[in-house]
């Protein structure tokens, strides 16, 4: 493993303290409110885990993929928001569904919509990049 690797990894890791905090509130606002899915120990803990352990994988993907350093006042802060709020976006639109009885094609539309936000990311740095 590179050093540079290694040390993506390393500040992905510390990051994921933040996507458990997210994934906790996220999923405890979802699980008290819902009947959907059973409250218990493997629900509130294991989906704010999964859903830590998945961002945090995306993140090293995406990193060692671009090169950026998604990190606030650098070339990839954009897509570091574009992210956050895709994931936040997401918890307000699972929400919507499971609480209040939403049909789950709006999850589509949301996929739909974050990948155009995706798509508009990239043409806006292709064209940064040649200037």
């Amino acid at each position: 493993m590179k050093p540079d690797t290694r040390e993506i990894i390393n500040e992905e890791l510390w990051r994921s303290v933040v996507w458990l905090a997210i994934g906790l509130f996220g999923w405890s606002l979802i699980l008290t409110s819902t009947d959907v899915l059973a409250a218990s120990a493997l629900t509130a803990l294991g989906l704010p885990l999964l859903t830590a352990a998945v961002l945090a994988a995306l993140m090293v993907g995406i990193r060692l993929a671009t090169g950026l350093e998604l990190k606030a006042k650098t070339e990839g802060s954009q897509l570091l928001w574009l992210i956050v709020g895709s994931v936040l976006g997401g918890f307000v639109v699972l929400y919507d569904v499971l609480v209040n009885g939403r049909g789950p094609l709006i999850i589509l539309g949301y996929a739909v919509a974050v990948g155009f936000g995706v798509l508009i990311w990239r043409v806006a740095r292709r064209q940064q990049s040649t200037v």
